[in-house]
């Protein structure tokens, strides 16, 4: 990769906010404006080979579909989005990876739900790999996204006000998180470029910060960070991957949201076959700032392999969220099969109270095996209605690619408070007769996507029935059996019953879960 000019460290003057308040749920995923929460997710063209005849005409490079919700799923005909639409990135090409980071948020704050969309493969002006970001918001009808005069429609770092300069391998938008930074009731959108190179250090990575206002997001007032930044801790180095995942979630209990920034190749001394750490980028009322942050790192939890993906939840309740870290394995577990590191939050940020878990633990059904992916994705919310968030894990290769989920229950000892429940999809009452290579908990969502007040668990199953063009999606509905969660009910919908014009089923990443990426930065396949 090409050495990068220094980016440009500004102090953000977005306007202050002296009472704020946390982002209501709903307006953060109610794309077409009903009041129920919609489904945004990938489709499973980019889980196909480059070759396939079937990604014409709609599919080439990637595609995204927005699902409404509704009492009967889905609540509106269904809709597909990708770069033949006008104002929708730069055109379909086959080395792009549309849909490869998806985030919602109420950019405009006019209660619909925006899209960002990320596409870290994209071409531009010859750059491989330079990536951009499609941003495209909210509408009432079908298709329920579109771009919007005089806002920010594709972003690189050619964008005016945007830090920095784009380059090949930059990947800008392999990684996205919304959240309300600065307390100002509008989402903000997070950008990560793990390839970044800060001077003449390849791949060490960086974030962006872009604020939303009445207008939507903007580029004004835009921040990046890296690790060379005297106020965070370590220094930028060749192979950080610095924004390989985003997460955001208001950590320090100040009712606003915090960044947690995942550098999955930093090397840390006196650790050995393991890199990651994550800096807690800190809400305040001017945005966020590198002066009020923390950090952890592979020297601070028992694992080996890299630190991979992030999310935040209130594990333990209270106002101060919780960090789950995704990491490749346990020390001295075998490769790749996956675990959790989850670290508790509190009002200076992350604390070093650090539990990993995984499946060699009594609590965890199953056991660690080579190439499991526990933890390959991961999705939060409050599944039993107790005020506990809690946590959906894929385990994705699990039985021989055929998948599982492991549910966690939050409560007042974290993620470790009741035993964990086992899911597949011969659980009953999903009862779909699991297959080998099926990939069921791929990806992930917890949202109230029928509108009774109960959120539901949604499983995308990318390669049911044998291949991504007969790919599924399962809507779990969820209960308690004595202390654990259990399913209480599934429906199955497959690409006829969602019904846009994609030569795929449902794929993955979702809109607001963690999907692990491989070392290529591609979902494993």
């Amino acid at each position: 990769m090409a050495a990068a000019a220094a980016l440009t460290f500004v102090a953000s003057p977005v306007a202050a906010a002296p009472m704020p308040t946390a982002l209501a749920a709903t307006p953060q995923a109610d794309v077409n404006g009903d009041g129920v929460a919609d489904l945004v997710l990938s489709t499973g063209a980019r889980l196909t080979y480059s070759g396939d005849t079937s990604l014409k005409p709609n599919d080439l490079g990637g595609s995204v579909q927005v699902l409404p919700g509704g009492a009967t799923l889905p609540g509106a005909p269904a809709a597909l989005v990708n770069q033949n639409a006008a104002g929708v990135g730069l055109g379909m090409e086959a080395s792009d990876k549309f849909g490869a980071a998806l985030a919602t948020g109420d950019f405009n704050r006019d209660g619909l739900a925006d899209v960002a969309i990320g596409n870290p493969g994209e071409s531009v002006n010859g750059l491989a790999n330079a990536g951009t970001v499609s941003v495209l918001y909210g509408q009432r009808t079908a298709p329920y996204l579109r771009a919007l005069t005089g806002a920010l429609g594709t972003i690189n770092q050619d964008t005016a006000d945007v830090p920095g300069a784009m380059e090949a391998g930059d990947l800008f938008g392999a990684s996205l998180a919304t959240g309300d930074f600065n307390g100002d009731g509008y989402a903000d959108l997070g950008i990560g470029s793990p390839g970044e190179a800060i001077e003449t250090k390849a791949r060490a990575g960086a974030v962006w910060i872009l604020y939303g206002g009445s207008a939507g997001l903007t580029a004004r007032n835009a921040i990046a960070f890296n690790q060379d930044d005297p106020d965070l801790a370590g220094a930028a180095e060749a192979g950080d991957l610095m924004g390989w995942a985003l997460a955001a979630g208001d950590i320090t209990g100040d009712k606003r949201d915090d960044l947690a920034v995942v550098s999955a190749g930093e090397v840390i001394t006196g650790t050995a076959d393991a890199w990651g750490s994550v800096h807690l980028l800190h809400g305040s009322a001017s945005g966020l700032s590198a002066k009020a942050s923390s950090y952890i790192s592979v020297g601070n939890a028992a694992t080996h392999g890299k630190w991979r993906g992030a999310v935040i939840g209130r594990f333990h309740g209270g106002a101060n969220a919780d960090l789950v870290i995704q990491a490749d394995r346990r020390r001295g577990g075998p490769a790749g099969s996956g675990a959790l590191v989850s670290v508790r939050g509190g009002n200076a940020g992350l604390t070093t109270a650090v539990e990993v878990i995984d499946q060699s633990g009594d609590a965890i059904p199953g056991s660690p095996e080579a190439n499991d992916q526990f933890g390959g994705s991961l999705a939060v919310g409050d599944l039993d209605g107790d005020t506990f968030d809690d946590l959906a894990v894929g385990v994705l290769k699990e039985d021989n690619r055929t998948g599982a989920l492991c549910l966690l229950r939050g409560g007042a000892a974290g993620l470790s408070s009741f035993p964990a429940t086992a899911v597949g999809e011969n659980t009953a009452p999903v009862n779909a007769v699991a297959a080998v290579g099926e990939g069921f908990g791929y990806g992930l969502r917890i949202l109230d996507i029928t509108g009774d007040g109960k959120p539901e668990l949604t499983v995308s199953a990318p390669w049911e029935d044998g291949s991504p063009q007969t790919g599924a999606m399962f809507v779990l509905n969820t209960g308690l059996a004595g202390n654990a969660l259990t399913v209480t009910a599934a429906r199955k919908l497959g690409r006829a019953q969602i019904g846009t014009p994609t030569a795929f089923g449902p794929g993955t990443p979702f809109a607001g879960n963690s999907a692990v990426l491989d070392d290529n930065l591609e979902t494993p396949k």
